[in-house]
């Protein structure tokens, strides 16, 4: 198992823009039934941007203490002292700090087999390839490509995103990235990929989008690849000037103009959000859905279609910002700018929501409805998953039958204070699995203990013999890995839990953080 995210969000005295733009910190996890014995490793990415920084960082004596100049810049944070001749016309560096994917091994000769290959993702740069055992880095950015083999040789022609998605039945791997462009007169643009399960590039296609835009997420369905545009935009032509003179970091620049929410009439200009739906197959745009309300989605959980007499349903479940109004995206990225200095009880949380879309043979498409999804109540009478939750993980199976679960991380119920007052925690410290059929069977709260912390559960199934066929009754059948943060002592524990009873099977107490 190798995880990813970001680890270091400060140099020094001197914190980083927004937690996106942290260095990547990359851990493994292996475990060896025959000898009984568990390995854990982490390490920092050494990209090019950590490495210089390492060299400046010896520049001074108590690194700790002071706000060092920044070797590198990011999409939120500006180099150097942040100045603007530090900034003039310089690109953010890619921080390999969200994801990972794993390859299958390259065969050198016909008796020559490396190793499965790792890579560290984010959507900010290329795939950087990752040595398993020592955590160096191999390559530097390497867009992937098509097969040596093929007749039409590829390169992809974006940046590949964090989250990708691959097909249970036939391996492949889709993704996409966004199309930087900075001309004014240049139409907003995303590259949909298709791959080979060797990571190979087997397709790919440019389509037009509403508005400059991330996608930090997308999911398939049986047919489908599909994905939410948000009006959290990027800026564009005249607008990335101040960017270009170095005045301001190019999220500076980021805005939401999703319709205001009530009390933030100044912070939207009322652009829409959208369903984008793609053919698996030609990565062609069938649909373009529009939402009546705005959506602030960083993670999707699953889609699945349902054909009804002759309409097509299109069913998606995602953990969403959402309230009554619509959110404003504006404080949630404020609060990823700084997560230290959010006030208690004021820190926004997703909840899990569904959409059921109708699909016309016309290329016409609607919302039909929408709704929360509940996942039952704790002992003590509280509600959770659906009112604070992230990071969801399923396993997919199969696109035969619609999944079931979901495994969250989410908030221990509220602890009943002196004065009598009930008190939620700041930071999620438990973890949930979802009955997404019927919520109220869904499991308790996991929770570690006072001031334990979750990081986001790992689905791992378990090892099926030989021509083992899985069915829907298989879909929790494994186990749920989670590393947590002792914060009174500064270390991490590994829990192993077992996904059907969530049950805790293993504890490793690591001496490291």
């Amino acid at each position: 198992l190798a995880i990813n995210c970001p680890g270091r969000i400060r140099v020094g005295a001197r914190m980083l823009g927004h937690w996106f733009d942290g260095d990547g910190y990359l851990v493994t996890l292996s475990l060896d039934g025959n000898s009984k014995e568990a390995n854990v490793n982490g390490r920092y990415v050494r990209t090019s941007r950590f490495k210089a920084q390492e060299d400046k960082n010896m520049e001074k004596e108590a690194v700790k203490n002071v706000e060092p100049p920044l070797a590198f810049s990011g999409a939120w944070t500006k180099a150097g002292m942040g100045k603007w001749w530090e900034n003039f016309i310089r690109i953010p560096e890619n921080p390999a700090n969200t994801a990972t994917i794993w390859l299958p091994p390259l065969q050198l000769s016909s008796d020559v087999l490396r190793s499965p290959r790792l890579f560290a993702l984010c959507e900010g740069g290329h795939p950087i390839e990752i040595d398993p055992i020592s955590l160096d880095v191999l390559n530097g950015e390497q867009p992937f490509q098509s097969s040596p083999k093929s007749s039409k040789q590829q390169i992809a022609a974006s940046y590949f995103s964090a989250h990708f998605s691959q097909d249970p039945n036939t391996n492949n791997i889709y993704n996409h990235g966004y199309i930087l462009d900075p001309s004014p007169f240049s139409t907003p643009r995303i590259n949909l990929m298709k791959f080979s399960p060797e990571g190979f590039l087997l397709h790919q296609k440019q389509s037009y989008m509403p508005y400059n835009t991330f996608v930090h997420d997308a999911t398939i369905s049986q047919n489908f690849y599909l994905y939410f545009v948000m009006p959290y935009t990027v800026p564009s032509g005249i607008d990335l000037i101040p960017f270009i003179l170095g005045k301001e970091p190019l999220g500076g620049g980021m805005r939401w103009r999703g319709a205001p929410s009530i009390g933030n009439e100044g912070h939207g200009d009322g652009l829409k959000s959208y369903l984008h739906v793609h053919s698996k197959n030609n990565l062609s745009l069938d649909w373009k859905v529009e939402m009546p309300n705005p959506v602030s989605v960083y993670h999707i959980v699953d889609a699945f279609e349902e054909k009804r007499d002759q309409e097509l349903h299109l069913k998606v479940r995602v953990a969403e910002l959402f309230s009554d109004p619509p959110a404003d995206r504006t404080k949630l990225e404020k609060q990823f700018a700084n997560q230290y200095a959010v006030p208690s009880g004021e820190r926004l949380h997703a909840k899990l929501r569904e959409y059921t879309f109708l699909l016309c043979a016309n290329g016409s498409g609607n919302l039909l409805a929408s709704k929360d999804i509940s996942s039952g109540q704790s002992s003590s009478e509280y509600k959770v998953g659906s009112v604070a939750c992230e990071y969801p993980i399923t396993n997919q199976v199969g696109t035969e039958n619609r999944l079931r679960y979901v495994w969250i991380n989410t908030l221990s119920p509220p602890k009943i204070n002196p004065n009598g007052d009930e008190k939620l925690s700041d930071w999620f410290d438990g973890v949930q699995k979802v009955d997404l059929n019927f919520g109220e069977l869904s499991s308790q709260i996991i929770s570690f203990g006072e001031g334990t912390y979750c990081g986001p559960p790992y689905f791992v199934p378990k090892r099926r013999l030989s021509g083992y066929s899985p069915t829907e009754h298989d879909e929790d059948d494994g186990y749920i890995v989670i590393f947590l943060y002792r914060s009174e002592r500064h270390s991490s524990d590994v829990a192993i839990l077992d996904s059907k009873t969530m049950r805790n099977l293993c504890m490793m107490e690591l001496d490291f953080h």
